[in-house]
Order: C-alpha cells, then structure tokens, then sequence
C-alpha cells in the first residue's frame, strides 16, 4: 500500500520546490498556492507499486517529484503494451474519462503529490498561465507519442534501441543534468514491451550494439560510446 501524507504549505514545510511547484504552479499568487497545497496530497509508493491500475475512477491527478513510473496498457489477450516512462515533474491521471485507461507502476522507490482531480480541473481552467503550461505537456505527449510510433513502424531492433537510448538521455539530462551514463533503472522486458521487441532481442540488439562500439554495457545503464553511429541509427529512413 502507498504511504500517504497530507500536506503542510509548502512554506511551511521548507520544502525544495518539486516538478508541480516550479513547472506548472509558479505563476500563481500566495493566495492561489495555499490552496494548492490544502489539496495537496504526497503519496510513496514502493517499487512495483501501483500508482493507479487501469480501470481504476479518475480520482486524483498525480505529479512526480521522485522516482521513476512505468505506465502500460493490458490487452485483452493478456499482454502488456508498455506506452511510456515518467520522471519527476512528469503529470500523471489527466484524462477526460472517468476511469484511468493506462496503469501507472513505480519502478522504483517513488514519491508524488496528488490532488483532486475536480479541483486540479478547475485551477487549470481559471489560471492561463497553468494552463499554457498543461497545454505544453499535451504537447510533448502527442510528440512523444508520434516518435514512438514511427519508431514502431519503421525501425530495425539497432534502430529502434537507439532512438530509445538516445531519447531516454535526453529526458534524463533535462531533469539531472549532463550525466555521461543513461541510467535504465526499467527492466529488459519492459524495455521489449515499449519497443515491440522480445526480452532476447533486446538482449541481443543491447551485445551487438556494444560490440560495434555503438554503446558501452555499465553497471545500471549503458553509456553512449559513439554518439554519431547512434544518432545515424536513431534517425535512419525506412526501408
């Protein structure tokens, strides 16, 4: 079971701003971020814990401030279609539905705040600001989105492992910094699962791309030995 903790004012708590502070509620007045934080709820959710299951109601929308969060789909012949990877400051529960369509599951030890998904709905509709901001994150889904599907489409294993590693760093570094090594902290099926692949191709694609000298295999994740052949595969043309 998640641990939850009603939150004090962020000020209150001498808190470091997390992602819901700093991207998407810097632009409300005091007034505003007290009832912000009154709602606010912070959830910890060990790994492999359920942030929400699919089919669960819609209640809370949840915003990321530690952690990493697999979210996937169950087909009805029971496999899993992985559909994305979340990081801190990353939303997650926003939909237009009643019932969540997609489940979220930490990776590992993860924190996140909550708040009323009712309420949530209501600040975004009456600040522009907050909503210039949510319309900002649907934006860089549906681009997410977009990339994956073309990755799906048109890629070979190589190709695809690469756009992956590259587009995985890349999210890392907005968040972290320029850290050399791309940490995996997602297991290789969930890694098979996201880019359509098998568990032992992605085994295979992960040796041969290090032997070329595309990557290098480290403890934790892999470190991007040759950026320009990765960056060639990453954008190669279909066949």
């Amino acid at each position: 079971m998640a641990e939850a903790v009603e939150m004090r004012g962020c000020a209150e708590r001498q808190a470091a701003p997390c992602g819901v502070c700093t991207q998407l509620f810097g632009s409300l007045t005091l007034e505003e971020r007290g009832a912000i934080d009154r709602m606010r709820r912070q959830s910890s959710f060990a790994a492999k814990e359920l942030v929400f299951a699919q089919g669960d109601v819609a209640a809370r929308v949840f915003s990321l401030s530690q952690g990493v969060v697999r979210i996937y789909k169950l087909l009805p012949d029971g496999r899993r279609q992985v559909v994305g990877f979340a990081l801190p400051g990353d939303i997650l529960g926003l939909t237009l539905s009643e019932t969540h369509a997609l489940t979220a599951e930490a990776i590992e030890p993860t924190v996140a705040c909550s708040f009323p998904r009712a309420a949530f709905r209501r600040l975004v509709d009456g600040n522009l600001a907050v909503l210039r901001r949510m319309n900002l994150l649907v934006s860089q889904e549906l681009a997410s989105a977009h990339d994956r599907m073309m990755i799906l489409g048109r890629y070979t294993a190589e190709e695809k492992m690469a756009a992956f590693l590259l587009s995985w760093r890349a999210r890392r570094r907005a968040r972290d910094g320029g850290a050399k090594m791309v940490a995996l902290p997602m297991s290789r099926r969930d890694i098979a699962d996201y880019l359509g692949l098998t568990i032992e191709t992605v085994s295979r694609t992960f040796t041969r791309l290090e032997r070329v000298g595309v990557i290098e295999i480290v403890p934790g994740g892999v470190r991007i030995a040759d950026e320009k052949r990765a960056l060639g595969l990453a954008s190669a043309s279909p066949a």
